[in-house]
């Protein structure tokens, strides 16, 4: 499982609660910064509109349909226990760049499968 909190310095969004809780998001964690899922769900929507994934007859409809599903999935694994002491920023930009870059032959089912994107290369040291 994959574990995000911001740390170190003031948090770019608020954290997700229940009344905040993406659509699709049926585990969501508390004390997950929003700017992280969206963050996160904007990198795999780039990637899945570059795969030709995005648009009427794909695989999501919409944009704001790829977004929805994808914060949801977020949501849903991503929690604070995982990265006591927070995130690395620069860690999660690394992360998101390498989500754009993923070759569409190489399905993204989850971001544990990038080794940029594990809990170990995110979390604060």
């Amino acid at each position: 499982m994959l574990g995000l909190l911001v740390a170190c310095g003031a948090s770019n969004g608020p954290a997700v609660t229940g009344s905040e809780t993406p659509v699709g998001a049926t585990n969501a964690q508390k004390n997950v910064d929003a700017s992280i899922v969206t963050q996160l769900a904007a990198a795999r929507c780039e990637r899945e509109r570059a795969c030709n994934n995005v648009g009427p007859g794909d695989k999501y409809v919409s944009h704001e349909v790829c977004m929805d599903q994808m914060r949801g999935s977020l949501a849903n694994d991503l929690n604070a226990y995982d990265c006591p002491r927070g995130i690395d920023r620069e860690a999660l930009e690394r992360c998101s760049a390498a989500i754009r870059v993923e070759e569409c032959s190489h399905p993204l089912d989850t971001l544990s499968r990038m080794e940029k994107c594990r809990t170990a290369a995110l979390c604060m040291r």
